[in-house]
């Protein structure tokens, strides 16, 4: 009786062949831990085995095309030709499976092997970095420096251990004052050429909750790059900002204390949304320096929420030679903002800048013997909102210069009576509206006096609190003309405009409108 549990023997040859294909490819895998010796000898039967089948069927396709004759001499040689060929590519692919296997075993044990000494390295370099000797110290910052180099895969994780180190509280001795000028040139010079092999830009670089004297990333080329100085303090020194470029990156100040400090910021470029932020910090008798600052749209300066003392934010130079040369650098077409800020004993200079379709926020802050000068220039669809609340004595001069589109607004909070002048001076109104509300009780004084014509629309009342000095530069018959010039243009809103009235000359040129 027949076995039924036997396989035909077509299905047993294919299985067997499958197994085979399944051995090799798992030999071929590069973490494969299958010994290639185990294969090979079941690989060359196999072979073996599949070239004697494909010559008897040569040969008997050979016999039946012959009308069941033997094949001739000619036809055997080719036969076996044929098969010692094939016999031989067998083999060569054997023997590349093999060589190709041995080689991605090299390299995956080179690369372990490189990444042990890295990994060495860097925790050498940290237990010298922790050395109670300053020299220790200072061959361990080299140590991380040097690896950040040749590692780029743990360059994050040299950087961040250097960072580290310089967020300890700083003990007050010669040798690791040494150390740490040291820390910080290496930082800075690994951000000075982006398309350098030893770059640290797109890397994250936190110093945050470090006591800081003095910082120095003058010119720095941040491209992609974080720099955190969250929660820090920085007290009795200098933070050096002049000529660095953002470019996609960011700065962030946010919750810091600056006491007694020059932040220079000289020449800086914010582009491709770049922001400097310093929202929630307490600045006290310290200046900061942003002359000829250049932010690109979509970028920023933002100071929300600080509280500011007895400090100055310079915008414009100092000395008149610079002054007179820094408008070409000096343009916002980003945003500044010091929105809800507290701004005590504090002067804002910003007169040389172009406002060029940018944005300008001092909406909500809380100003005593406080001084401002906005951008002369303002230019293009900007957007200025000087909606202050005034508890002490607050100056705003604005001009000499010109507005051409936007909206500039003076809209006070109410605060102590008596304390807000505003001052106009040889203002241009060449488009968009100024738009001020003379209500509150904090007004002190208003001024307003402009040359040329008036294309763009005033927008403020006139009716002052009692008491408030005034002196607005338009006559009577200025007044009234647009007033009517108004009227029209409401009416022909309405009812379209009457037969033969082009509006008048003072219309058809925006005349200015005052209520």
């Amino acid at each position: 009786m027949a076995d039924v549990s036997k396989e035909p023997p077509r299905q047993g040859a294919a299985k067997w062949i499958n197994g085979i294909a399944r051995e090799i490819a798992e030999v071929s895998r590069p973490d494969s831990h299958t010994s290639l010796w185990r294969i090979l000898p079941v690989a060359a039967g196999a072979s073996i085995i599949l070239v004697i089948t494909l010559i008897v069927l040569l040969w008997i396709v050979v016999a039946i095309l012959s009308g069941l004759n033997a094949p001739d001499p000619q036809a055997v040689s080719r036969l076996l030709t044929a098969a010692i060929s094939m016999t031989a590519l067998i083999g060569a692919s054997l023997g590349a499976v093999y060589a190709f296997r041995k080689q991605l075993l090299a390299e995956r044990e080179g690369v372990r092997a490189e990444q042990q000494v890295y990994s060495e390295r860097f925790v050498k370099a940290a237990e010298l970095l922790a050395h109670e000797r300053p020299s220790a110290r200072l061959a361990g910052l080299h140590s991380l420096t040097s690896l950040a180099d040749d590692w780029r895969q743990g360059r994050q994780s040299c950087a961040s251990a250097i960072a580290s180190y310089l967020r300890l509280p700083p003990p007050d001795d010669a040798g690791e004052r040494e150390v740490r000028r040291t820390a910080w040139k290496s930082v800075h010079d690994r951000l000075m050429d982006p398309s350098a092999t030893n770059s640290w830009h797109r890397e994250e670089l936190d110093f945050s909750g470090g006591t800081y004297q003095f910082v120095d990333l003058d010119s720095a080329m941040l491209h992609n790059t974080r720099v955190l100085f969250r929660d820090c303090i920085f007290k009795d020194g200098e933070l050096r900002l002049t000529g660095v470029g953002l470019v996609g990156g960011r700065i962030d100040f946010t919750g810091s204390s600056f006491v007694n400090m020059k932040i220079f910021m000289v020449g800086m470029r914010l582009e491709d949304n770049s922001h400097i932020y310093l929202d929630d910090t307490k600045i006290t008798d310290s200046d900061f320096y942003p002359v000829a600052v250049n932010i690109a749209g979509g970028s920023s300066m933002r100071v929300r929420s600080a509280e500011v003392h007895d400090s100055n934010f310079k915008f414009d130079a100092d000395d008149l030679m610079s002054y007179m040369f820094q408008g070409r650098d000096s343009v916002i077409a980003g945003e500044v903002d010091f929105s809800e800020s507290k701004l005590t004993n504090v002067s804002i200079r910003m007169h040389a800048y172009t406002l060029a379709a940018g944005r300008l926020f001092f909406s909500g802050a809380v100003t005593d013997n406080f001084r401002l000068s906005p951008p002369g220039t303002m230019e293009g669809h900007v957007y200025v909102n000087l909606d202050v609340k005034a508890m002490g004595p607050t100056e705003i001069r604005i001009g000499p210069g010109q507005i051409d589109g936007g909206d500039l607004r003076i809209r006070p909070l109410e605060g102590v009576p008596a304390t807000l002048d505003v001052d106009f001076v040889n203002y241009q109104v060449l488009g968009g509206e100024v738009m001020v509300q003379t209500r509150q009780n904090v007004w002190k004084s208003f001024r307003f006096d402009h040359i040329g014509e008036i294309v763009g629309n005033l927008n403020f009342n006139l009716s002052f609190p009692p008491g408030v000095e005034v002196d607005v530069d338009l006559d009577p018959e200025d007044m009234y003309s647009a007033r009517r010039a108004r009227r029209r243009q409401q009416a022909r809103r309405e009812v379209g405009p009457p037969a033969g009235d082009d509006g008048g000359a003072v219309g058809t040129s925006g005349a200015a409108a005052v209520e």
